[in-house]
């Protein structure tokens, strides 16, 4: 449980303490911060995930992240199971994560490693600043690798978390130390930099940023941006080129830290596209589950979005793409206040990211495709299992993702509330508490219930000691065609989703505020010009998108076909909560009928009767692979012929 502070302890806006532990960005030119996570409480679903970090990032150091650090801290090799591609940000994204569930739980378990980390990365490093557990045999500056700044961007930000979460100093000293080098190397003309915007791996950006803010050091903002104007944007998201292409998560980063050097600096030359590539990825570059690139990549064209790929050890839907582009998305919404960018990020974080990561926090997809059928044997998940998650301590030959989980459940609590000059905006509906004094000095206090996603009930309620006037913002999410809010001495409205609904009044203690978001099964179907998605729809209820998993379902689930009208959606098809599946998720049965396939054609063996009526049972995206180690699963169902032209109800992306 975190200890909740009184008013009178918080830090006010617009002092030189910021408050935030992640959200550090300045708000001058920001419509709305975060609410810092020392004001937050976080409980209900989304609270339970980020408890469960803490159980994950202490399982976290049996794994081989931390034994290339320990072995060199020794004076011995590198152990061959730690010879991987940036493996010193795996633990760099660790020790930034931990640092978060510290600063929320003061853990002392958790501190004493926090400690010891700290410890085995100073032993590490050079005289000059460099640290580097692969060097040698690797060199400094290795153009075969092209992770240098990559590396460092990491550390610095696990710097600045391990001083916000310790007041301890000595990590930010030697990030300083290190930056120092780096920046004293491109004064050289060091060859190196030649190839920044054509090779290098974008988090550099937002690394020194941190690190300036949290040591006042302005060279570290300029260098921030010469390293940024080195990479390309453009009008359209084919002209941008991080590291030299498309990649989804460098494309993620580069936009989230072109976002904070514009909420640093006011400089529009950096930012003047970025609205419009927001605009563009989120409408034409994610799948109907938040996920986003194919084989890493973004592509250049719009709507090229495979449901899966046919190559044995590449997929789609990297799962640090996803957290790239909820920290951008963060980000523009700070710069905005535009309810937008939270549909974006809901959606990525309750399917593709959820779904991403085991039930139990303990092990972690790299990709994610909507996808999954047949014969696997031979294919690969970066090389884990394609049909189950890799779990802790065996780890992904490439272990970004699951270190890239510890950090984002670490900072999810700032994701939560935001505030302005006069009042408080709720982002994502949890069960949660929440206490912030607003720049105009009202001092808000709220508690909500609520059982979102599963429910669309929501009770918000004022539990400041005295009256206190000022804004507060629901959102309601885009996916809601009706939604109700009611509250003592204000008439009940009702309002359709895609913004926030905003009450103001004089709040007394003890005023309630009762929203409903209506949560009918829907029918989501896609844009036409997503060739891979003919014919076929996803079923959606809240933000939460559903899958034909083949735990629940006596057939191969490449053979179902959805057979439902969108006007009879709320006759045929059943909402059925399942409290032991788990932890409790809302299972749907819809009707269907089994397709042959083209081997039961040709042989004359179907496995049903061709057409025969079946009851098809799908749950959430984020709960599919959590029950076996065989999983099978498919999330968009081909309707029986005739079935969808009556009634277009969604776009999906």
């Amino acid at each position: 449980m975190v200890t909740m502070m009184t008013p009178s302890q918080m830090v006010p806006a617009g002092t030189a303490d910021l408050g935030n532990t992640v959200a550090d960005w300045p708000g001058d030119r920001a419509v709305c911060r975060p609410v810092p996570m020392a004001h937050v409480e976080v409980s209900g679903f989304l609270g339970a995930r980020i408890d469960r970090n803490l159980d994950s990032v202490l399982k976290g150091l049996d794994s081989p992240i931390p034994k290339g650090f320990e072995a060199r801290a020794k004076g011995e090799d590198l152990p061959e199971e730690c010879n991987r591609l940036a493996a010193d940000s795996d633990l760099y994204k660790w020790l930034e994560g931990a640092c978060y569930v510290y600063a929320r739980t003061k853990n002392q378990e958790l501190r004493k490693e926090v400690d010891r980390i700290a410890d085995l990365i100073l032993k590490c490093q050079k005289e000059d600043g460099y640290i580097n557990t692969q060097v040698p045999p690797k060199e400094r500056f290795d153009l075969k690798v092209n992770h240098d700044l990559y590396i460092a961007g990491h550390f610095f930000e696990a710097s600045v978390a391990h001083y916000r979460a310790t007041g301890e100093r000595r990590l930010l000293d030697a990030a300083c130390r290190w930056a120092d080098y780096l920046i004293g190397e491109y004064e050289k003309h060091n060859p190196y930099y030649r190839r920044v915007g054509e090779k290098e791996h974008s988090e550099y950006e937002l690394g020194f940023l941190r690190l300036a803010r949290a040591t006042g050091k302005k060279e570290y903002v300029d260098f921030a941006i010469t390293l940024a104007k080195m990479c390309r944007l453009g009008p359209n998201v084919a002209d941008v080129r991080a590291g030299g292409g498309l990649h989804a998560v460098r494309v993620g980063y580069l936009l989230a830290g072109c976002s904070d050097l514009f909420l640093e600096t006011g400089r529009e030359d950096l930012f003047r596209y970025v609205p419009g590539l927001w605009d563009e990825i989120a409408n034409t570059r994610l799948y109907v589950t938040g996920g986003m690139g194919a084989r890493e990549y973004i592509s250049r064209k719009p709507y090229e979005l495979p449901q899966c790929t046919d190559e044995r050890d590449r997929d789609i839907a990297e799962t640090c793409g996803s957290v790239a582009m909820m920290m951008f998305s963060w980000r523009m919404h700070s710069i905005s206040g535009k309810s937008r960018c939270f549909d974006a990020i809901e959606n990525i974080l309750y399917n593709h990211y959820l779904g991403a990561i085991a039930a139990d926090n303990l092990g972690t997809f790299y990709y994610n495709p909507l996808r999954v059928v047949g014969d696997q044997s031979g294919d690969t998940d970066a090389g884990g299992p394609k049909t189950t998650r890799t779990m802790l301590p065996e780890m992904h030959r490439t272990a970004c993702c699951i270190t890239n989980s510890w950090r984002f459940f670490g900072a999810l609590p700032e994701y939560v509330f935001s505030y302005d000059e006069k009042g408080l905006y709720i982002n994502l509906y949890t069960s949660s508490r929440v206490r912030q004094e607003l720049p105009n000095g009202a001092k808000v206090a709220l508690a909500i219930e609520t059982e979102y996603p599963c429910d669309g009930k929501i009770a918000v309620r004022f539990e400041g000691e005295k009256p206190a006037e000022f804004s507060l913002h629901l959102r309601i999410p885009v996916w809601c065609f009706r939604a109700k809010a009611s509250c003592a001495g204000v008439d009940r409205q009702v309002v359709g989703g895609g913004d926030y609904l905003t009450l103001e009044r004089k709040w007394q203690p003890g005023d309630e505020v009762e929203l409903v978001l209506d949560m009918p099964v829907r029918m989501v179907f896609s844009d036409p010009r997503i060739e891979a998605n003919s014919g076929q729809v996803a079923l959606a209820r809240g933000p939460l998108v559903y899958c034909l998993e083949n735990v629940d379902n006596d057939f191969p689930v490449e053979q179902a076909c959805l057979s439902l009208r969108p006007e009879d959606i709320e006759d045929r098809v059943q909402v059925e909560w399942k409290e032991d599946v788990l932890g409790g998720l809302n299972m749907l049965h819809v009707p269907g009928t089994i397709a042959p396939t083209e081997q039961q054609k040709e042989n004359m063996q179907p496995y049903f009767t061709p057409g025969q009526p079946v009851r098809l049972t799908l749950v959430p995206f984020y709960a599919r692979a959590n029950r076996g180690s065989d999983n099978r699963w498919v999330t968009l169902l081909p309707l029986v012929q005739g079935m969808g032209k009556t009634v277009l109800m969604q776009s999906l992306r």
